[in-house]
């Protein structure tokens, strides 16, 4: 009987250690960056974090210090290097600036739950915890096109408060994520951009603006056709972004 036992024993402990090297195998690999648009020291600042529903995000960060910067890019360009090289410019004006890709989007992973697939707002959510946990004392949110409407809805819902948020191009609506009913409820500091000719965007910004509850809020049409990140390669709407972002980036309580 003791032999008995004692070989029941046995396999029960080898039971129990092959479940467990099963879970350690089931561990998810850290996601890799597959975006080529950062030089090998950029890639340094790689950053994996979690939208606010667990799904697995990935980015890069751009400089250092206190003044955080968000940044949330359009689907048509499929990754975050639209906005890299105005992160760098961003970076070297003194904030630090985080670019990542949204769920099933570039080097992130698929959302983790499936009602959730595009709710990219849940993406934002997280940078912007991630961004505070590395040290960042004020953000300011930026998004183009579908990243607009995800870093406007965001910004109605993140608790403690962002310091401001900046769309280009957004829809008022984007999948699961409505902006517009987000707007009565957002009170920080707005400023909504959009290119004339581009389509209905400039009705969206200017319905989002006048819809939103912001006592600091500001719409601002330039001339053109061109859609999203892009329209910061105009000298004067450059000026534009990085002065309202100067002016909105005090950290609370200085």
């Amino acid at each position: 009987m003791s032999s008995w036992l004692a070989r029941a024993g046995v396999a029960t402990l080898g039971l129990a250690l092959a479940a467990t090297a099963g879970a350690v195998e089931q561990k998810p690999r850290p996601l890799p960056l597959k975006e080529r648009c950062v030089t090998r020291v950029e890639r340094n600042g790689a950053v994996r974090f979690a939208a606010s529903d667990g799904t697995r995000l990935i980015g890069v960060q751009f400089g250092r210090g206190p003044k955080g910067v968000v940044l949330a890019h359009q689907g048509d360009y499929g990754d975050f290097c639209v906005w890299v090289p105005f992160a760098r410019r961003l970076a070297s004006l003194g904030y630090r600036t985080l670019v990542f890709d949204h769920r099933g989007f570039g080097s992130s992973a698929g959302a983790k739950v499936r009602a959730n697939r595009n709710r990219v707002d849940l993406d934002v959510v997280g940078a912007v915890r991630e961004l505070r946990r590395r040290g960042a004392r004020s953000v300011v949110l930026a998004g183009a096109s579908l990243g607009g409407t995800a870093v406007l809805a965001a910004a109605a819902q993140i608790q403690p408060a962002v310091q401001g948020v900046v769309s280009f191009g957004a829809p008022g609506v984007y999948e699961q994520v409505d902006a517009t009913r987000a707007m009565p409820r957002l009170t920080v500091p707005a400023l909504f951009v959009s290119a004339a000719e581009d389509g209905l965007f400039a009705d969206d910004a200017r319905a989002l603006y006048a819809a939103a509850a912001s006592a600091d809020k500001r719409v601002v049409i330039v001339p053109g056709s061109v859609h999203g990140t892009p329209v910061l390669r105009e000298p004067a709407v450059w000026m534009l972004f990085a002065e309202w972002v100067r002016s909105h980036s005090a950290a609370p309580g200085s």
